[in-house]
């Protein structure tokens, strides 16, 4: 099964957290959890009725504090929780408790949307979690809140399988909450097997998410929570982008969504509507930046977009446009007041490789002095030091890359065995990339320096190009929502260009049959399919 993104975040974040939560204590903070004595609430006398007129996407529900702004904004925090807006989830709660120090849900909040956000948020994520745990044992908590607390903790020590209890009893028990039940979905999903089939938590979710919908079937998080749960399905359906464009609909002023329904249409092979809808999240999260003087490194959103778009730009056979906005995304200056934030890992790992990257993937690959150029040098002091591994997997791929175009086998082989040992170096940093808060750059890295590894063994040895890519084929996962694929093409592809350079056009036709599967109306495959039909005639 593959695991969610979020949970290889959480997988980084435990320690930090569990070590914040009290010492040497057993189980959850609390001497006897509530998980299984919760009743109704009854919340504190006094709490003001929330605004009848609710911003776009948020929906009702009690927050027990006594500043009606400070509710409102928790309950736009927790929308921007259910579509992975963490960074703006953030601010929402932090806005909510200057307002309302004693507030437990904002302080819950601030929990939950700075668990992957690195250790300049530690000071934040000890306090919240610290004044949680007196707010949930005071005698006039709302139960609710309490049970929402407790399912926090079960999360955090306990881990995801055992927070799906916890969150099913809240369900249960307040049915009339609309966040719970899409928290108990994106706990529950647990992908498709290598076959394609959901996992049993999968079908769960949908059921789930398919129940919240058909109560409120306007519902901005459901409906962003139900086309998530495709988002690396085998086969993006009709039905699936339509949700996402609902989604979009119910909040146009939300980037996620536009993002959601940018990767939807770019695994469908619509290249064009999924770069307009990135464009669209660029343009919003560079006016939430502003208006709220946010700096890039805070706004990991922004940097996903731009390097989607990228990518879906060269899958479209833009060349020279993909370059553009990579290029625009590897200028941003590195924030030295922020080295571990969100976007600072983004613009490490992956912006300021990707113009290279980019380059090299090319079927006309350009001037090596073009790539040198665009090949990013040393980071700073200050900056996890791990991500320079995804540089040093780009050179040494491109070492193969121009050797083999020069007929020089022994230099390919030289940049093999390089290669071969940065990948061993990576290997053993497992550690420190859960240090600098990079386990999924690092799983990237990896992935993409197998592949490479896999074609420079086809360049090396042609004849038998088959073997090696077919590893590399069989390995090789659809796009995450939160990142485009590790390389802008099926792995398919690379082989059906090599059955075309041997003369195997009907080999070469059918490879590119089964690259369309995975990107469909890729250009360089149909235009290679397309010499293939030509030449075999």
């Amino acid at each position: 099964m593959n695991a969610s993104f979020r949970h290889v975040l959480l997988a980084a974040a435990m320690a930090g957290f569990c070590s914040a939560a009290g010492g040497g204590e057993h189980g959850y903070w609390m001497s006897s959890p509530s998980l299984n004595g919760w009743r109704e609430a009854v919340f504190r006398a006094g709490v003001p009725a929330q605004p009848a007129v609710l911003p776009p996407g948020v929906e009702p529900m009690m927050v027990g504090s006594s500043s009606p702004a400070a509710q409102m904004l928790v309950l736009e925090g927790m929308t921007h929780l259910l579509t992975f807006g963490d960074m703006r989830a953030f601010r929402k709660f932090d806005a909510a408790l200057r307002l309302d120090p004693d507030c437990l849900m904002a302080h819950w909040g601030r929990c939950m949307s700075l668990m992957g956000a690195g250790p300049a948020f530690q000071d934040q994520r000890v306090h919240s979690m610290k004044r949680m745990k007196e707010l949930a044992l005071r005698p006039d908590c709302p139960e609710q809140e309490r049970a929402y607390a407790d399912a926090l903790a079960v999360l955090l020590m306990n881990g995801p399988v055992k927070a799906q209890e916890a969150w099913k009893t809240i369900c249960s028990t307040w049915k009339r909450d609309p966040y719970a039940p899409l928290f108990y979905a994106m706990l529950l999903r647990d992908g498709f097997d290598g076959q394609g089939n959901p996992g049993e938590g999968q079908k769960e979710a949908v059921r789930v998410v398919d129940a919240v919908l058909k109560e409120r079937p306007g519902s901005q998080a459901a409906l962003f929570m139900r086309a998530l749960l495709e988002e690396v399905a085998p086969v993006i359906s009709p039905e699936t982008v339509e949700t996402a464009r609902k989604a979009v609909a119910a909040n146009p002023f939300s980037a996620s969504a536009h993002h959601l329904l940018g990767h939807c249409l770019f695994r469908t092979g619509d290249y064009e509507g999924a770069c307009a809808a990135f464009k669209d999240s660029e343009n919003l999260c560079l006016a939430w930046e502003k208006a709220e003087n946010v700096p890039p490194a805070l706004d990991d959103a922004w940097f996903r977009s731009i390097l989607y778009r990228a990518v879906a730009e060269f899958c479209a056979g833009h060349y020279r446009q993909a370059n553009a906005v990579a290029a625009r995304a590897a200028s941003v200056p590195l924030d030295k007041k922020h080295p571990l934030a969100p976007g600072t890992l983004l613009q490490i790992w992956e912006a300021r490789t990707l113009p290279a990257r980019l380059m090299l993937a090319r079927p006309d690959l350009p001037a090596q002095a073009l790539v040198l150029k665009a090949s990013p040098g040393p980071l700073p002091k200050g900056f996890p030091d791990l991500s320079n591994g995804m540089a040093a997997v780009v050179t040494q791929y491109m070492g193969a890359c121009y050797s083999a175009r020069q007929g020089r086998p022994g230099a390919v082989a030289s940049a093999f065995d390089k290669l071969s040992g940065v990948l061993r170096l990576l290997m053993d940093g497992a550690d420190a990339a859960r240090r600098q808060m990079s386990v999924s750059y690092w799983a990237r890295c990896l992935q993409m320096g197998s592949l490479y590894s896999s074609e420079i063994r086809s360049l090396m040895f042609p004849d038998s190009a088959s073997v090696w890519m077919s590893e590399a084929i069989g390995s090789q996962r659809f796009s995450s929502l939160l990142l485009p694929p590790v390389v802008p093409y099926p792995a398919e592809w690379k082989l059906a260009r090599a059955y075309l350079k041997a003369g195997k056009y009907r080999e070469c036709a059918d490879m590119c049959e089964q690259a369309l599967k995975r990107f469909p109306n890729h250009a360089g495959v149909l235009d290679t399919l397309k010499q293939a039909r030509a030449a075999g005639k």
